[in-house]
């Protein structure tokens, strides 16, 4: 079963990924996937690698415009989001891996002191989005587009040809990263992550915005104020998005019924889940699961 982590925030239509190999590639389209992918964070590092359309990516709250042919590398930890242009449909690409892969057990590696730390801990920085027609995308989009041809044919033994290209990939960010520097605001992004953390362990229950403004000591007025800048969306909004991603999740995943998902999702009204399904997804949560089968 795919975990609703990855589900939530890529709704994957194709999956490279073998157990052991921490590798993984998704492919999605904004709006017919979902309308956009709210700010999130995880240790692997992704890849967003557009390839249709335009829109925006935020990476630590700094938005930043992205077309056909862009490539966003985040790192392990950064807070980060996606959404399309207003009536544009936007394809991209995800590739997220495990750092821990590219490691060594030799002790002082000069690839982990180098390049891996420094990208585990966002100290390496380098231009973004990396842009068509420039040397750098050149190098970068050449290892995407291999390590893709390479896992449609899954040759024997690809998986070092996967790695092979991932690490092509690493020495393209470190030859063309900008300085080594110590990771800014670091102290608001903690306080966010650790909020979508909380969020995310308990959007099951009957949240209030009350309940999130003391968990991140404000008061409601001011919290409702800074998440709406951070995030974009409103906490209600947001924490409903979240709940009606893992409903789908759930329709798509589970044979509960659908009275059952939407009190595990945190719907106590059941009408008010139905309309907001309906108004995220275009149909009734019924429907969505029949075309699924």
């Amino acid at each position: 079963m795919i975990e609703f982590d990855h589900y939530a925030q890529y709704h994957e239509t194709k999956i490279h990924e073998k157990p052991g190999f921490a590798y993984n590639t998704y492919l999605c389209t904004i709006p017919l996937d979902f309308k956009r992918v709210a700010l999130h964070w995880h240790d692997q590092m992704e890849i967003i690698y557009i390839k249709k359309g335009s829109g925006t990516v935020s990476v630590n709250l700094e938005p930043m415009k992205v077309s056909a042919g862009s490539i966003v590398p985040v790192l392990p930890g950064e807070v980060h989001g996606i959404e399309g242009d207003p009536g544009v449909r936007m394809e991209y690409e995800n590739i997220i891996f495990s750092l821990s892969m590219l490691d060594s057990v030799e002790e002082n590696d000069w690839c982990r002191r180098h390049v891996i730390a420094p990208l585990m801990s966002s100290t390496m920085i380098f231009p973004r989005p990396i842009h068509p027609g420039t040397p750098f995308h050149d190098q970068a989009s050449a290892c995407l587009d291999r390590a893709d041809s390479i896992c449609e044919k899954q040759p024997p033994g690809y998986y070092l040809l996967v790695k092979g290209c991932m690490f092509e990939l690493l020495y393209a960010l470190y030859t063309y990263k900008l300085t080594e520097v110590s990771p800014q605001n670091t102290k608001n992004m903690d306080q966010l992550k650790t909020l979508l953390s909380w969020i995310k362990q308990h959007y099951t229950e009957p949240l209030t915005i009350e309940n999130a403004a003391d968990f991140a000591g404000y008061s409601p007025a001011y919290f409702m104020r800074r998440f709406k800048e951070a995030t974009g969306q409103t906490f209600v909004h947001y924490l409903n998005d979240y709940r009606l991603a893992s409903a789908s999740y759930r329709l798509a995943e589970t044979s509960d019924s659908i009275n059952d998902i939407a009190a595990q999702c945190g719907f106590n009204n059941f009408s008010y889940f139905i309309r907001l399904f309906r108004k995220k997804f275009g149909v009734s949560p019924g429907t969505y699961r029949k075309h699924l089968a």
